[in-house]
């Protein structure tokens, strides 16, 4: 029987589609996400300062931002300044479609089309991925230019055009997020060399790697606060494990895939069947029918292969944080769908069949659709905190660009970020509520218990072990 050898264009529409409105629901709900909230506070004081390379978030709390490269931050800055701050997001929604698009256009060229709409599919109905990259982070544009750097790799005809695409394609995303930036390119590297047997590609890949390295190498030289702040305090004590906030697990990548890849986890099996070619009985099954299975074994043992560098170079740092993971995802989709190619192919192989396909996507999207409408988003994200809750109307009356004191016996990052992103003030980081400490401060947002009332300081609000104070009137 003959194999339809692509799904018809309307299916990919429809994933893509229903990728969207799983994405979007996130977007204009109240969100707590700290990573977001300190980017956009940083890209803010970018605009405001009209500088592009030192970084800022609050006076008290990294006043010299070294945790990740600026050049990230440029798009978000850009956006900002001659758009808008509402741009951010529509911003970080085209970076995501990016990512969905190329993995599907990787595994089209590896697998063909069912392959493509497979992988696409899976990506984008992830549920950690379609949440994560709603939000305004670095992690969608670092995600895009990384992929893209894998594409010309993993399908090309390793031609000098193609290395040198992909090599500065891996520059740009090492510019993003350091150290992460080139995984996909080298997995890439590694599994062309392996599969093809030709170690000469692994001396190019190194040679275009360490070329592709070269700009962020000649910035730290050149800034040797970037090589202090970021260089040594953000890569070096990462990879050591001197930074403390992460995971230090060995397996934690692996962990974190098994944890949070579902419900396709399962849907590696038929790829790493037809890589390995064992057991054998199923590999014949589910290469049965198939004109070069040859072709589909390559494409297997190359995702497999990348896939695998890509996991360990991810386990490599001692200091781990599950986002980052967020960087294999596009892999694991296009192993997916080379690996079911072929089934699909024969489950899709009439028009009958192909209108019942498109009917079931018709109906996943308008379920989607439909949990948007009844509130996925707040299924899905924490409930708003306390200042966009039980203090939305006395915090009203703070004023962008006034100092207002955060007080607590240990950190509070969320309360921080949340001043600092939603009302536009300057918290201040403190140990106890000092009446003579900041005395601009009207107002102050105390940990129950570090509170107790004086004469200074009279409370307006309590929920949820905070208490909002303000400053009374002198004698």
């Amino acid at each position: 029987m003959a194999h339809r050898a692509a799904p018809p264009s309307i299916a990919l529409g429809l994933v893509l589609a229903t990728f969207l409105v799983l994405m979007g629901a996130t977007w204009f709900r109240h969100t707590d996400v700290g990573d977001a909230q300190v980017y956009q506070v940083i890209a803010r004081n970018m605009v405001r300062d009209h500088r592009w390379i030192s970084l800022r978030y609050l006076p008290g709390v990294h006043a010299h931002f070294y945790d990740h490269l600026p050049f990230g931050f440029w798009p978000m800055a850009a956006a900002m300044r001659w758009i808008g701050p509402w741009a951010i997001i529509p911003l970080c929604a085209l970076f995501s479609l990016g990512i969905v698009g190329l993995t599907c256009l990787t595994a089209y060229r590896l697998g063909g089309g069912w392959a493509g709409l497979a992988a696409m599919f899976v990506l984008g109905t992830t549920e950690t991925f379609f949440f994560q990259t709603g939000y305004p982070t670095l992690d969608p544009l670092l995600m895009l230019l990384a992929t893209a750097a894998a594409l010309p790799i993993l399908t090309g005809r390793l031609r000098a055009r193609d290395w040198v695409l992909a090599g500065a394609l891996a520059g740009a995303a090492m510019a993003v997020k350091g150290p992460f930036g080139p995984l996909p390119f080298a997995g890439a590297v590694v599994a062309r060399a392996v599969v093809d047997r030709r170690w000469r590609t692994l001396f190019v890949g190194g040679a275009v790697l360490l070329l592709a390295a070269a700009p962020v190498a000649a910035f730290l030289y050149t800034h040797r606060d970037w090589w202090s702040g970021y260089g040594v305090h953000q890569l070096l004590e990462s990879l050591t494990g001197a930074r403390r906030d992460g995971n230090s697990h060995p397996l934690f990548a692996l962990r974190s895939i098994a944890g949070r890849f579902w419900p396709y986890l399962p849907l590696l099996a038929p790829a790493i069947v037809v890589a390995l070619g064992r057991p054998r009985e199923w590999n014949e099954r589910l290469l049965q029918g198939t004109q070069n299975a040859g072709n589909a074994r390559r494409a297997c043992r190359l995702m497999l292969i990348a896939t695998a560098v890509v996991i360990i170079g991810l386990s490599l740092p001692q200091r781990k944080i599950w986002h980052h993971v967020l960087l294999v995802y596009p892999f694991l989709s296009i192993l997916i769908g080379v690996g079911l190619a072929r089934p699909l192919a024969r489950a899709f192989s009439t028009a009958q069949r192909i209108r019942r396909g498109l009917f079931a996507l018709g109906l996943i999207l308008s379920g989607s659709m439909a949990a948007d409408a009844l509130g996925l988003g707040r299924i899905l994200m924490n409930p708003p905190c306390v200042l966009a809750a039980e203090f939305a109307r006395p915090a009203a009356s703070l004023s962008p660009g006034e100092e207002v004191l955060v007080v607590s016996k240990v950190d509070e990052w969320d309360m921080l970020s949340a001043l600092a992103f939603e009302k536009d003030v300057i918290p201040w980081p403190s140990l106890e509520l000092d009446p003579l400490r900041h005395t601009a401060a009207r107002f102050a947002f105390v940990k129950a218990d570090a509170w107790s009332p004086n004469a200074g300081w009279a409370e307006v609000a309590a929920a949820r072990g905070w208490v909002m104070a303000t400053r009374t009137p002198g004698p």
